[in-house]
């Protein structure tokens, strides 16, 4: 295992450049990740040996489609994927911060370990993302990753969500049938990223998210 994360991080590094602090503080993410997993189910235990490749990489995808945004805000957090790899990235850049959605108590003590840890800009919000409307408000670009089916999303977000906000969800080869449920209900600007992390993954990249009119009965 140790020797396959080992291949997958020097990978990693050869396909991304990346500062000496930016390469060290994904390493400390990666040995908090894997500590913590110990404990508490973070990521798929069948995953740990690809870390690098199905986590680090995939999550990087996403900051690469919006490299100046400053203030994201990363919903359904979990372990810290894609919102700590973001904020890795991100760290470099002035003003730069990352608030982070997570209602189970367990994860969201593993995220404020790793904000603290790995000094990063940010607050870990220990709540559900209905609740979490100030925080949403304040967005530039919102992520989320196998969280929620996209219409679900849109319902859950559609009180506070900023016009002027982008959405970046990570989606997988069933993305076709989530567009079509949610076009069903909602108008919305959307592009679509071929994503690297698995066949017919993608990332959707979304804005001027509206509920269509109800028709009457």
């Amino acid at each position: 295992m140790e020797r396959l994360r080992q291949e997958g991080r020097d990978a990693f590094i050869a396909a991304h450049s990346v500062s000496r602090e930016t390469q060290q503080r994904l390493d400390r993410y990666v040995e908090l990740l894997v500590q913590w997993q110990a404990h508490i189910n973070l990521i798929s235990p069948a995953t740990l040996p690809e870390i690098w490749q199905r986590h680090v990489a995939d999550s990087a995808q996403l900051h690469a489609l919006a490299p100046d945004v400053r203030h994201w805000v990363d919903l359904g957090s979990g372990g810290g994927l894609p919102g700590i790899v973001v904020a890795i990235l991100n760290a470099d850049q002035d003003g730069a911060r990352i608030e982070l959605v997570e209602s189970n108590a367990k994860k969201a003590a593993f995220l404020r370990t790793a904000l603290r840890e790995l000094n990063l800009a940010g607050s870990v919000h220990a709540t559900r993302i209905e609740d979490a409307g100030a925080v949403i408000r304040s967005a530039e670009a919102i992520s989320a990753r196998a969280l929620a089916p996209l219409s679900e999303l849109f319902e859950l977000l559609r009180p506070n969500l900023p016009l002027s906000a982008r959405c970046y969800f990570a989606k997988g080869r069933n993305h076709e049938q989530e567009i079509a449920d949610a076009a069903a209900h909602w108008r919305f600007t959307m592009v679509k990223h071929q994503s690297d992390a698995a066949a017919g993954s993608v990332i959707l990249e979304l804005s001027d998210i509206e509920p269509l009119p109800r028709t009457s009965p």
